[in-house]
């Protein structure tokens, strides 16, 4: 507080000196006489002067005084201040700027995050291969896959079917399952379990390679 006043003080003089109340040559009156006017310690003063004397608007001697040198340092020191000010606005704003980025960085980790725990569960899901055979007295003898309705009811879907050792891709809805036939499906092991219980089958938890 005691800093900002005294730059405060330097600034009114200086407004003092622009506006004629102040002359050039003309002596300020006493430190004493502006600790009074400005209600502030003379060392408050003091150091409103070295600012002024410092940019050269006015001179100070010991036990002689403080005059005034110069009206247009006066303009020079008040434009400098303008300047300083609108430099300190700049700051605040690319502060304010730097916290609302550091706010979305943390909100852009976080949705990414997300992201990236929904895939591994998607990718999860779609590369657990399983084999379920059709066993003898299932229910699912002589059916297709359409009428069974595996995806929807189980959620995992018929990649191939083997049928006397022969792979046969993406079998259409129409396809009927016999006895022997081994169902390789890609879904959560919650849904090959459902599958498995819908045929009366029983699974594989062996990963099927492409050879």
């Amino acid at each position: 507080m005691e800093q900002a006043r005294y730059q405060e003080i330097a600034i009114d003089i200086a407004h003092a000196i622009v506006l004629g109340e102040y002359r050039e040559g003309e002596k300020i009156r006493g430190r004493s006489t502006l600790a009074g006017r400005f209600n502030v310690s003379p060392e408050t003063i003091r150091r409103a002067i070295a600012i002024l004397q410092n940019v050269g608007v006015v001179s100070a001697e010991q036990g002689i005084g403080v005059w005034v040198n110069s009206r247009a340092l006066a303009e020079k020191f008040l434009r400098s201040f303008d300047q300083k000010s609108e430099i300190q606005v700049i700051q605040r704003d690319l502060r304010d700027l730097l916290e609302l980025r550091r706010e979305l960085d943390q909100k852009i980790e976080m949705s990414l995050n997300k992201m990236i725990g929904y895939a591994e569960r998607m990718l999860s899901r779609w590369l657990d291969v399983g084999e379920i055979t059709v066993e003898e007295g299932s229910e699912a003898l002589d059916q297709t896959i359409g009428d069974l309705k595996i995806r929807e009811n189980t959620g995992v879907t018929v990649v191939a079917v083997v049928r006397d050792g022969c792979e046969n891709f993406s079998p259409p809805a129409r396809y009927v399952l016999k006895a022997g036939d081994t169902l390789l499906v890609v879904g959560s092991e919650e849904g090959q379990l459902a599958l498995q219980a819908l045929l009366g089958a029983r699974g594989g938890s062996d990963t099927v390679s492409g050879d």
